[in-house]
């Protein structure tokens, strides 16, 4: 068999049989037809080898690909060899044993810094929007108020752009102030309205949502009535950091790693962070110890071990 149809029933597959969102699968299936590409068009699967597998990871580093990015490509490869090996494709899984993976440095997190945070939240709260929310003002401009609301909610709860379009009705308790979230893995969590404004909000929306008599079941809803996309969201909120003059383009994960990093800066407990994010390890969780250094320079002034010890003393 030839590896772009491998590649083709491999990626329908995980479609199916594994919980993976589109973007992996997608992500996935790119770093495949990249490899399949290095080894050179129409070759059969028998041709995929140990030492193939290392001269392509050596390419990648080499062209200067990001150690994310490389890692994430080795993880693809060793994917594909195993689902190859376990369909008896080839004999043997030509990466078992390989080390592909480039170093484990982590990139940090891009963040949005809090006075430009501040500046995106002004300028989406302008005008009928400057205070608490009513069903008039969401029926006055929706777009605007799905735009504001989805924003709202990201950096509230640190949800991922594809939970916050996902969210449906139902999944809406205003009483109890939560969310019933579906994040990776289909794994479900709640998450809580802790902000007064942002619960009014929700509930004038909702309100007016229920009106509507849409044919769908998801909360946020663009111009033409239907369900909004991640796609979408993302061209949504590059416009209004850009019409607020934030001098660097915003992404809904720039948002996800800001709302943690306020957490952080408050002093929350990580374990607590883990599970509003949705986190399956703590060690992902983690890699916001590493940019809160306004927290640790708090705790240690808190802490103040040489005057405890009597050395400001006269």
């Amino acid at each position: 068999m030839q590896i772009w149809m491998a590649r083709e029933r491999y990626v329908q597959w995980l479609s199916f049989a594994r919980d993976l969102s589109p973007h992996t699968i997608r992500a996935y299936s790119a770093d495949i037809l990249a490899f399949e590409r290095h080894l050179g068009a129409g070759l059969g699967v028998g041709a995929i080898d140990g030492a193939g597998l290392l001269a392509f990871v050596e390419h990648q580093r080499r062209m200067g690909l990001s150690g994310v990015s490389i890692r994430r490509r080795a993880s693809a490869l060793r994917g594909f060899c195993r689902w190859l090996r376990s369909r008896d494709l080839i004999e043997d899984d030509p990466a078992l044993g390989l080390s592909l993976a480039a170093g484990r440095a982590r990139q940090l997190p891009r963040v949005v810094p809090p006075p430009e945070l501040e500046r995106l939240l002004l300028h989406l709260r302008r005008g009928d929007f400057r205070g608490d929310i009513d069903e008039r003002t969401v029926l006055r401009d929706p777009h605007h108020a799905t735009t504001l609301l989805a924003i709202a909610l990201m950096l509230a709860t640190g949800v991922r752009v594809h939970e916050v379009v996902g969210i449906r009705c139902a999944d809406v308790d205003v009483s109890s102030r939560s969310l019933r979230l579906l994040g990776k893995g289909r794994r479900e969590r709640e998450v809580y309205l802790t902000n007064m404004w942002v619960t009014g909000f929700t509930r004038s929306y909702l309100s007016v949502r229920e009106q509507q008599d849409m044919s769908h079941k998801h909360l946020l809803f663009n111009r033409h009535s239907a369900p909004l996309t991640p796609p979408a969201m993302r061209g949504r909120l590059a416009k209004a950091a850009q019409d607020a003059g934030l001098r660097s383009r915003v992404t809904p994960h720039m948002l996800r790693h800001s709302a943690a990093t306020q957490l952080i800066e408050a002093g929350v407990d990580i374990r607590y962070i883990q599970r509003l994010l949705g986190h399956a390890s703590l060690s992902t969780t983690e890699i916001y110890t590493h940019i809160s250094n306004e927290a640790l320079k708090r705790v240690l002034s808190d802490a103040d071990i040489l005057g405890r010890l009597g050395a400001s003393d006269n």
